[in-house]
């Protein structure tokens, strides 16, 4: 039987989502808006941030901003 009440720590990651209307959020790499377009499909890398193991903020990323920025929470889960 496996005991559900051990926490285990929880680490930086980041998914790849579509841009949605009215984003306001600002590229963590490149400072800039990460704009909403009407028929284009951009897709944003968004990262839930853990210092010592509590979670700290979020941060997010142009798709190719992300990767310029060398993947700094792993590889962008789709």
């Amino acid at each position: 039987m496996t005991d559900v009440s051990v926490k285990t720590p929880l680490g930086s990651r980041a998914v790849l989502r579509r841009v949605e209307a009215g984003s306001m959020a600002i590229c963590a790499q490149c400072g800039e808006q990460v704009k909403f377009q009407a028929k284009v499909h951009k897709y944003q890398a968004i990262a839930n941030v853990y210092v010592a193991g509590r979670w700290d903020r979020v941060e997010h990323f142009h798709a190719d901003c992300y990767e310029t920025a060398g993947e700094p929470y792993g590889t962008a889960q789709a």
